[in-house]
This record gives structure tokens, C-alpha cells and sequence, in this order.
């Protein structure tokens, strides 16, 4: 149980960085509709939710950390040998039946290429919401907005395969030759309690989608099965299918926990900053300064929430200049690699990130110098 010092001092965190995040809110184009207003706030209140767990809030003091390895980049072979092995394990489903909170991955496929893989990562140097990866298409460089991915999980679970249809002879189902279809990775029981505690899928259920049936339905059936033919509902799917990979992700660069931060170094036209950070010592220094935890969390905040507006023109890059800002989040943990992310130009009006090596997001130009700005002021 917390006690009364411990609650002050977690609320005046919170609010030193809501009063910060109201300071920075200014909508710059009229117009957004709520959705994206609410998405904003969202993504702030997370943020905060970092200092409250993080910026001095921490319970590891005294524990001894291994080194943090050296990385530019994601684990990319790692996962893919443990996905070949996971896959190995999970048996094919009969008759599938799942719930949200049992879901550990979904892939989706259209005109016979995967365009979305989300899957459940744990790592000890993650919150608990930080998870869930989009391996497909970003790889480890972006966090999952979970919101919108527990609306997709249970659209999939409203998906019924209980009873078979008789299909009329010559109707042309289109499975045999589909190129568009899910793959469900998961925990085989209907108990949440169960599916909650269980950290690792079980089962898979491959379900391959073909035609419309004209009744407001499309023709499926499951992979090990394919005699069986079943209809699901086209609205659903199509709901399913809508939401194109930026849409489940928080839109910011990087989500990462102070309590996991040996330092963040900057380099910001030709200048160089360094914030040093103790969460366990409750320590934190701009450069030789010594500052409170309120005003690291203020600045941390603003580094960490620059607002990713869309995603990069793959024909086109950025880092054929050099880089206006560069951030990078030392870890202080063995299991949690370095984190670079680089601002580079990218037109009159956005400009690129690259995060770990990899350009895949446009923030706003004026964003960027904002930060910039703020940095130097606070140095």
C-alpha cells in the first residue's frame, strides 16, 4: 500500500507533465474530427503514464543490471527463429473458438501478401501494454496502439464456425485458388482468467477467405479442412480489413520507460546534449546540471512525443541529408536494446524519422524545431 508521501510525489509528476502536454497541445490545422483528437490525448496520457511508473517511481533499487547490449536495430533473426519454433508447437484448429484476451497474433493476407503480423512479445524491460509488436510492416519500431487492436480482436472472435454450409454444386467458392485469409494465434480456452495468465498461443486457426456469396457473406474454410465450408459475415471482415497497419499504432516514435534509461544523447544542429538518469537514485542531469524529477519528466515528454502524422513514401527518403535531431535512449538493462531515432529533412513540411536504421514515418516539420528549440532552452 502506498503511502501519503508516495502519492504526493506521483501526483505532482502527473501534473507537472499534463500542465507540460496542455502547453504543447496547440492543434495546429482546424478541423480534426474527434476520433484523432482523442487518439492525441490518448497518446499524451500514456506518456505521463510512463513518468507515474517511471521518473523516480521506481521499486528495482539496489538490483543489479547487466550491461545493455549494442544495437541498430531489431532483433529481426531472433524473431523469426521464434516464430519457426512457436509455429512448430501450435496445433491447427478443428472448430476455433476464442476470446480477445486469449489472442497472442494475428496475421492478415490480401492479394496473396501478408500486410499486417501483430504479435505478443513480453520482454522484462516492457510495460505491460507494450507487448504487442507490428512485426508486419514495421518490425519492432513501432508501439501498438491497444485500443484499436482489442476492437479488431473482437470483431475475429465474433467470427462463428459452428456449423457448415451446403454449397450448391458448380458454385464457385473461390477458396481453392484464394489468395486472402487470417491466421489467429491462440489460447484454447473461452475462461479469461485462463487465457490471461497463459503467456504463450497454443493453437492457430487458418481461415481462407473466398468469394462473396451475394448474401452478404463471404465463403470460408479452415486450412486441414478446406471440404468444410462455412459463411462469415462480409461486414465484419470488412471492418477487419479496413484499418491499414498505421492505424494500430500509438503515433509517436518511441514508448520507452525511464526506469529502463541510462542516458539519452542528442545531437541537434552540429550540438551535442546528454541527459544522464537514475530513476532508483531519484537523479537526473541536463549535461553537468543537476535538475529535479519534475523538470526531466517535462522535457522527457517532449522528446517522446513528437506526433507521427503518416507514413513515409517508400520511393522516397530523407536521410540523403544529414540528420537535423538525433535521440538516442541508452538502456540501462541487458535484455533492452539502444533506441535511435533521427529527424531528417523530407520536404517543405515534414520531415522523416528514421528509428533504428529504418524510415518509415513523416512528423511535422515544425515539430521537429519546436524540440529543438525546447532542448537548447533547456541546456
Amino acid at each position: 500500500m502506498e503511502n501519503r508521501a508516495e502519492i504526493s510525489e506521483k501526483e505532482q509528476v502527473w501534473k507537472t507533465a499534463r500542465r507540460y502536454r496542455n502547453k504543447r497541445q496547440v492543434w495546429k490545422k482546424p478541423g480534426k474530427d474527434s476520433r484523432e483528437m482523442g487518439r492525441k490525448r490518448i497518446t499524451a496520457g500514456i506518456i505521463c503514464l510512463i513518468f507515474l511508473l517511471a521518473a523516480g517511481c521506481s521499486e528495482r533499487g539496489g538490483e543489479t543490471r547487466s550491461p545493455a547490449p549494442s544495437q541498430s536495430g531489431g532483433n529481426t533473426q531472433e524473431h523469426a527463429e521464434k516464430e519457426k519454433t512457436r509455429k512448430k508447437e501450435l496445433r491447427q484448429a478443428v472448430k476455433p473458438q476464442f476470446i480477445p484476451n486469449g489472442i497472442r497474433g494475428v496475421s492478415l493476407k490480401k492479394e496473396g501478401r501478408e500486410f499486417l503480423y501483430i504479435a505478443r512479445e513480453p520482454a522484462d524491460h516492457k510495460m505491460d501494454f507494450d507487448y504487442w509488436e507490428i512485426l508486419k510492416p514495421y518490425g519492432e519500431n513501432a508501439t501498438m496502439d491497444t485500443e484499436v487492436m482489442y476492437e479488431m480482436f473482437k470483431e475475429l472472435c465474433s467470427l462463428t464456425f459452428t456449423e457448415p454450409v451446403q454449397v450448391e454444386e458448380g458454385t464457385d467458392t473461390g477458396i481453392q485458388d484464394s489468395d486472402m485469409g487470417i491466421v489467429i494465434e491462440y489460447v484454447d480456452t473461452m475462461d479469461d482468467t485462463q487465457a490471461k495468465s497463459a503467456e504463450e498461443a497454443d493453437t492457430e486457426a487458418e481461415i481462407i477467405l473466398g468469394k462473396e456469396d451475394g448474401k452478404g457473406g463471404r465463403y470460408a474454410a479452415l486450412a486441414g479442412s478446406m471440404e468444410e465450408v462455412f459463411v462469415l459475415p462480409e461486414d465484419t471482415l470488412q471492418m477487419i480489413y479496413a484499418r491499414k497497419p498505421f492505424d494500430y499504432i500509438l503515433k509517436i516514435p518511441a514508448l520507452i520507460s525511464a526506469d529502463t534509461l541510462e542516458s539519452v544523447k542528442i545531437s541537434a544542429d552540429g550540438r551535442t546534449y546528454e541527459i544522464k538518469v537514475d530513476t532508483a537514485e531519484d537523479s537526473y542531469r541536463f549535461g553537468k546540471k543537476k535538475v529535479e524529477k519534475e523538470e526531466f519528466a517535462a522535457l522527457y515528454q517532449s522528446i517522446s512525443g513528437i506526433m507521427l502524422v503518416s507514413e513515409a513514401d517508400p520511393e522516397k527518403s530523407g536521410r540523403e541529408e544529414e540528420p537535423r535531431l538525433s535521440v538516442t535512449f541508452c538502456r540501462n538493462t541487458g535484455d533492452a536494446p539502444e533506441v535511435c531515432v533521427s529527424y531528417h529533412p523530407y520536404d517543405e513540411e515534414f520531415d522523416s524519422v528514421e528509428i533504428n536504421g529504418k524510415e518509415q514515418f513523416l512528423v511535422r516539420k515544425e515539430d521537429v524545431e519546436d524540440l529543438m528549440g525546447q532542448i537548447e532552452a533547456a541546456f
